[in-house]
């Protein structure tokens, strides 16, 4: 109805742009730049960030075999804080990458000594999709990316791109309801499953964590939403004076080629926004593209943006 076709980008406040990036291009081939942002101050922006001057700098980019972009933001103004001491699966809010391999166990024996593993790989066996193999990671500020392999992934080489971004909620039938009626996340890839639990203890910080989850996608776009409620122990709250560009999982980015008209549904519909339209910085307006940011039930940042693909 308003043009959604799939995630666009997941972005991530970061401490060091300069670490992240050889980090992200370096270990997992993150190669494919979509753009750069220099720093300087993002008038656009100001709503969401709820002060008068924002200034950062930052890069979008992904693997060669496309899928999710990733953006990277390093703020200066205001001062950025940490959402968390300390990031842990489970957590309400974006809470994770996951990056398709050709095959999780070889990957992790040539990444072992390079990469921060949670553990070794592990195996699961999810209703109506098979065989899932997978491992956990941090990246070098503590951020979760989950490398995952099985019959079900399509790779070229070693990456098959970021197939989807994770969300941690405290009710998971009141979010499923809320992305498939608003954000025509109507495909179900996987059907509620408690098939993790007791296998992420390591990315939770708890033994034997009981969590429910499930895979919405749209047959308009590749990029899917994993949505996972842990229901033992319960995940940490989104803190109160959480900033976009504070360091940590910002956001989710679905694209919307109406993106006014999705902003109206929202209005009419009593969704809570963190910034109304806006256009962005350009010396082309012709090209400028447009964006909002709301609140899904649990109050995570989600962004919808809409880029015209001129010359």
């Amino acid at each position: 109805m308003y043009g959604l076709s799939g995630i666009h980008h997941v972005a991530i406040g970061v401490k060091s742009l300069e670490t992240m990036v050889s980090f992200y291009r370096d270990n997992l081939n993150f190669t494919r730049v979509f753009g750069q942002f220099p720093e300087e101050e993002h008038p656009p922006m100001r709503e969401a960030v709820r002060t008068s001057r924002v200034v950062f700098s930052g890069i979008m980019f992904n693997q060669e075999p496309e899928g999710i972009f990733l953006e990277l933001i390093q703020m200066k103004e205001p001062d950025p804080r940490p959402i968390r001491a300390d990031f842990k699966y489970g957590d309400i809010g974006v809470a994770k990458l996951t990056i398709a391999v050709s095959d999780v166990m070889k990957f992790y024996k040539e990444k072992e000594n390079s990469l921060d593993f949670c553990s070794a790989p592990k195996h699961a066996t999810i209703p109506g999709w098979g065989d899932y193999d997978f491992v956990y990671c941090r990246d070098p500020e503590g951020n979760l990316l989950e490398l995952t392999s099985g019959k079900n992934m399509d790779t070229q080489g070693t990456f098959g791109g970021v197939i989807r971004a994770g969300v941690s909620v405290t009710d998971l039938q009141r979010a499923k309801s809320f992305y498939q009626q608003h954000m025509e996340l109507q495909d179900v890839v996987i059907d509620d499953h408690e098939c993790f639990s007791g296998l992420v203890d390591e990315v939770s910080g708890n033994s034997m964590t009981k969590v429910r989850s499930c895979v919405l996608a749209n047959n308009k776009g590749s990029g899917m939403l994993e949505i996972f409620e842990v229901l033992e122990p319960r995940g940490r709250s989104i803190p109160f004076s959480t900033r976009w560009g504070d360091f940590g999982y910002l956001q989710v980015c679905f694209n919307c080629t109406d993106v006014p008209g999705l902003e109206k549904h929202c209005e009419e519909a009593g969704i809570d926004f963190l910034c109304k339209l806006q256009a962005m910085d350009t010396d082309k307006p012709e090209l400028a593209g447009t964006f909002i940011y709301i609140k899904d039930p649990d109050g995570i940042p989600l962004e919808f943006v809409h880029i015209p693909m001129g010359t």
